[in-house]
């Protein structure tokens, strides 16, 4: 190659774009965190429910929260208005195959909701003892459309006093086990 063309190349030659960075804010526009595009963040409301919600850049004031477009100022108002804090999920927690997508503290127990890492639709809720650091294993499997409905009535059951019958169920290599109470 000629020297002429060599230096065009290299002039014209593409440097890497930085990856993108969702930049939440608070409601008077000061930076909480910066949260590389396809980050998680942890929302915790005031009763103790934490929500696991996966972010993509759409543009500087917008992000993709959760799957739905939000505008970062009007998002940074309802988390005022609701009390709910966030925070940048630091690792996500993996139990058995299960990615915890949302934690409820209820009377001596925490119940998770867990999204199978392996298959998208794939759900389960589990329950653990506040005294012990693990979960007593899968207890409830579910699919996607209903997941967080049945993860609702079983919070929702214990915070009535009355702990929701559960089975315990085994997963098998084809996934194809389903267990409801």
């Amino acid at each position: 190659m000629s020297d002429r063309l060599l230096k065009l190349l290299k002039r014209f030659k593409r440097t890497p774009k930085p990856p993108k960075q969702i930049s939440f804010i608070d409601t008077c526009g000061n930076t909480l965190f910066l949260l590389p595009d396809g980050g998680s963040i942890v929302i915790t409301a005031i009763s103790g429910e934490q929500n696991v919600k996966e972010c993509r850049y759409v543009t500087s004031d917008i992000a993709e929260i959760g799957g739905t477009e939000r505008s970062l100022s009007a998002f940074a108002e309802e988390c005022q208005r609701t009390g709910a804090a966030i925070e940048p999920e630091p690792m996500p927690e993996i139990y058995q195959g299960y990615r915890i997508i949302r934690k409820m503290p209820v009377p001596d127990n925490i119940i998770a909701l867990g999204r199978d890492l392996d298959n998208f639709w794939r759900y389960v809720t589990l329950e653990r003892s506040q005294v012990r650091d693990d979960y007593d294993y899968p207890n409830y499997h579910t699919e996607g459309w209903k997941a967080n409905t049945d993860f609702d009535k079983r919070v929702l059951e214990w915070q009535r006093g009355k702990p929701p019958r559960m089975v315990v169920a085994h997963r098998l290599k084809d996934r194809g086990d389903r267990c409801e109470a």
